[in-house]
């Protein structure tokens, strides 16, 4: 991949380019999962179960730390005008 003071560019990239946009599908589902882990932690307080509760913290914690990574992609998005292109 060769780097450019835009952020990523995939023309020189060995990556395929069907497979330039997942990081789409891969951030959207790593909503869902923090969503998940929402949904168990209102669970855990119903219930007074403070294990469920650390492990849902923990699990959104790594998503969000998952997530970190595709902010190149909106950085490079303001240079292009469009996320969605």
């Amino acid at each position: 991949m060769t780097k450019s003071n835009e952020g990523i560019d995939f023309k020189d990239s060995k990556i395929p380019k069907k497979y330039e946009k997942d990081w789409k599908l891969e951030l959207f589902a790593l909503i869902g999962f923090c969503m998940s882990g929402a949904i168990f932690i209102a669970s855990g307080i119903k219930n007074g179960d403070i294990l469920t509760i650390l492990g849902s913290l923990v699990w959104i914690l790594s998503c969000v730390t998952w997530m970190i990574p595709y902010r190149k992609y909106f950085d490079t998005s303001r240079h292009t005008g469009s996320l969605l292109q």
